[in-house]
């Protein structure tokens, strides 16, 4: 039925047939895409009945587009705000890439050109965005970092039945609440940064999609999103120049020395963050994306425990994280998919 309401709305704007109207794969969101077709082009019909993440979505897409900024122009939105028409930015994302073709020089380049994009439109939007008119949270305050550090805790300690003393965790997470609260600079985060929210065009152009979520944040928190993501698997030493790459495009030797400084703190929440929704979408909703990407995320906070010398003001988390690793915990992991 949806199928054919979007194909209803999408003909009457343009006042012609649909050449095509298919439904693409979802995600982790309820919201469904379609990709239809007519002598003019290529387009994108998105339903979604969650008017509010629709109204955050439409809202940042004027602005970016005001911006003249590298995201989708929208064509037509329904009476009831549900449907909208956006444009076709191309056949596969930055994810598809890489996932064929590894770290070839194309997709350092594809990399590269992302991080200069996410800068511009960092700088552009300063001072340029209402965050009341934002989705869930106006910013990346106590509110979403607690529900993030939750959200492992819920989907992942407790959903593997790892041993935890609570209130000593809890006092921790507080901890860490003040560490991210206070990091700089800060400006707009789009949250959910990805190469799988990233399309790539016909002449290897790249455009950001799915940035219903942003909020104001600090500004590193993309670039480790981007990064660091467990389905790329970038090597270290090539997110480390990207980093680097990254830092170099502000001019204030200050901005740039809070950067650095924001990298760790940042790194901890994300991969905690990522590993909760991969809980939730993986093992309890059985979702086959997020299944695949559980076993490098847990790598991913494993290596970064290891490694990171102020984990030691955290030892009951750095205690439950270990545990991630244990036979005990494969075999629930295992358990838990088989059921």
């Amino acid at each position: 039925m949806t199928q054919e309401q979007a194909k209803y709305f999408f003909e009457n704007h343009f006042g012609q047939p649909a050449d095509a109207c298919t439904v693409l794969a979802q995600s982790g969101s309820a919201r469904v895409n379609f990709k239809a077709s007519n002598p003019t082009g290529d387009y994108i019909i998105t339903f979604n009945e969650n008017l509010r993440e629709n109204e955050a979505f439409l809202y940042f897409s004027d602005v970016f587009g005001n911006l003249n900024l590298n995201t989708p122009e929208i064509f037509a939105i329904s009476e009831d705000r549900k449907f909208y028409i956006q444009e076709f930015l191309g056949k596969k994302t930055l994810s598809d890439i890489i996932a064929e073709q590894g770290l070839s020089e194309r997709v350092q380049s594809l990399v590269k050109q992302t991080l200069e994009k996410l800068f511009t439109l960092q700088i552009k939007t300063a001072e340029k965005i209402d965050y009341t008119q934002t989705f869930e949270y106006e910013r990346y305050d106590e509110l979403p970092v607690t529900h993030d550090l939750y959200y492992f805790k819920n989907f992942i300690a407790d959903v593997l039945d790892l041993e935890y003393h609570k209130s000593t965790l809890l006092k921790e997470f507080k901890e860490i609440v003040k560490l991210i609260e206070n990091l700089e600079p800060k400006g707009l985060m789009i949250r959910d940064f990805q190469a799988r929210n990233i399309m790539v065009n016909d002449e290897d152009k790249v455009s950001f999609i799915d940035y219903q979520s942003a909020m104001k944040g600090p500004l590193m928190y993309d670039v480790i999103s981007f990064l660091f993501q467990a389905k790329a698997n970038f090597p270290e030493s090539f997110k480390n120049e990207m980093l680097d790459f990254y830092i170099k495009q502000f001019d204030n030797e200050e901005i740039k020395a809070q950067l650095k400084n924001s990298v760790k703190p940042i790194q901890l929440m994300r991969f905690l963050q990522v590993l909760g929704a991969y809980g939730l979408r993986g093992l309890v909703q059985k979702k086959a994306h997020f299944i695949s990407s559980l076993e490098k995320g847990i790598q991913n906070i494993t290596e970064f425990t290891e490694n990171w010398k102020e984990m030691t003001k955290y030892p009951e988390l750095k205690n439950v994280i270990t545990q991630l690793n244990s036979e005990k915990t494969r075999l629930k992991i295992e358990e838990i998919l088989n059921l």
